[in-house]
């Protein structure tokens, strides 16, 4: 089973953010690494995601001061393990079976 990167560029997504990354943690596919690329955030985006990485060692947090969501998104596949890349924005959720189904 490959590994699988998934990145989530963030900035200041306090309000979608815990949803958006246990959506990901949820997945059926469980073989993954999630990479969330804090662009800067200003709100308790940091916070929230850090305590989420305490529970479940697959979460990784990286700050980058603002520099927009392309640049977010570019040092997440520059640090990403994954056989396979997976983007997910800060707003956003999966079902369950995303992963499972695409690979």
């Amino acid at each position: 089973m490959e590994l699988i990167s998934v990145i989530i560029p963030v900035y200041n997504s306090e309000k979608y953010i815990e949803e958006t990354i246990l959506s990901v943690c949820k997945q059926t596919y469980e073989n993954l690494e999630l990479l969330v690329i804090d662009d800067g955030s200003t709100d308790n985006s940091a916070t929230i995601i850090k305590n989420l990485s305490i529970k479940d060692s697959r979460i990784f947090y990286h700050y980058q001061d603002n520099a927009g969501v392309s640049i977010a998104r570019n040092k997440g596949i520059n640090l990403a393990n994954g056989e396979y890349l997976f983007f997910l924005d800060s707003d956003d959720v999966w079902l369950t079976d995303n992963i499972s189904v695409k690979v």
